[in-house]
């Protein structure tokens, strides 16, 4: 199913407008590698370097698609197949993120991808080869940085009032997010990030994404949900030495903190969020056969969260996305790879 998602994802030529400005940014780089050595271009270093070396070899620049999409998809493949109780569930439960950022913003698909693999050597105690993973997902968006502290997270075991204490902190701090955004934006202008702090405005102040996550919006809840369900049925010993599972948990009190405290931009608490709910592949497939046998409602009821939500929420960002073209046949994606 992954390989399938591979294709169609390769193989696209439509999407939202990053599609084509994915193509026109490998265009003008070109082979100047000035430009790749440019750390005031608008995308990230790694996109600049593979668009460099595809030109140079004189290849479509559709394989700057095809390469991001195999770095996004390879990764999670190989994680979930190592990893996974109930690969193919993986799967499905992976399908809102795959619709959402493989088939339209593939530079943070690709962070996406390669942060999973970072957690997952973490969570082997392979911490260099997780650093230099988490580096090249750091070099493809900037939003991996969001990994750092979870990267630490998992070096330390937290018990489950902590863990409670913190998910109310986070809370607490995402009632006055708007005004921390702003400070940060006027901080990140002086000491010259200005495009960083332009950012953050237009993200959370102004234009058509500046609008706040509502405490009862779904995704939030659904966060909500799965941490009340570690909490109620895992403390620190019931894993044992499971540590894919362990982070997965760990996964849904993060992803929870990480929403609530940036939920004064969608777009950003989202984004940022999506590098956790990654880790549902994990935990929901875990958890539902570990609560078979000892709350078989309660393992019902996980089940039934993937088809009245998961389900329902991939359909809804499908309907939403713009109509599927291949590259060969859609007239803009030909005249954008000329």
């Amino acid at each position: 199913m992954f390989f399938l998602m591979f294709v169609f994802a390769a193989i696209r030529g439509s999407g939202d407008a990053d599609y084509y400005n994915y193509l026109w940014f490998a265009k003008d780089i070109g082979t100047d590698f000035s430009k790749v050595l440019n750390f005031s271009y608008p995308v990230e270093t790694s996109f600049r370097l593979a668009s460099f070396f595809i030109n140079l070899m004189g290849l479509s620049r559709q394989w700057v698609i095809v390469l991001m999409n195999f770095l996004s998809i390879a990764p999670v493949t190989y994680v979930v197949i190592k990893k996974s109780t109930l690969p193919f569930l993986s799967a499905i439960i992976f399908l809102p993120v795959f619709l959402q950022f493989d088939m339209q913003t593939s530079r943070t698909a690709t962070a996406i991808g390669l942060g999973l693999l970072s957690i997952y050597l973490a969570s082997e105690k392979k911490r260099l080869r997780s650093l230099l993973v988490f580096i090249l997902a750091l070099t493809f968006h900037k939003s991996a940085m969001i990994l750092l502290p979870f990267l630490l997270y998992l070096e330390i075991d937290l018990s489950n009032i902590s863990k409670c204490i913190i998910a109310f902190i986070s809370l607490g701090i995402s009632l006055f997010s708007k005004v921390i955004f702003g400070l940060a934006a006027n901080i990140f202008s002086k000491v010259g990030l200005a495009r960083l702090a332009q950012k953050i405005v237009t993200y959370t102040f102004e234009g058509k994404f500046a609008y706040g996550m509502k405490l009862y919006d779904p995704r939030i809840i659904y966060f909500f949900l799965l941490f009340i369900v570690s909490i109620m049925y895992l403390n620190e010993k019931s894993l044992g030495d499971d540590r894919m599972s362990k982070a997965s948990v760990k996964g849904m009190v993060y992803g929870l903190c990480v929403m609530l405290v940036f939920r004064s931009s969608t777009a950003i608490a989202f984004r940022f969020s999506s590098y956790f709910v990654v880790l549902e592949m994990f935990y929901l497939p875990m958890m539902i056969r570990k609560l078979k046998d000892e709350d078989s409602l309660a393992a019902f009821l996980l089940i039934l969260s993937i088809v009245v939500f998961l389900l329902p929420y991939a359909l809804n960002i499908a309907i939403d996305a713009p109509a599927y073209d291949f590259f060969f046949t859609n007239p803009m994606a030909i005249e954008s790879l000329r």
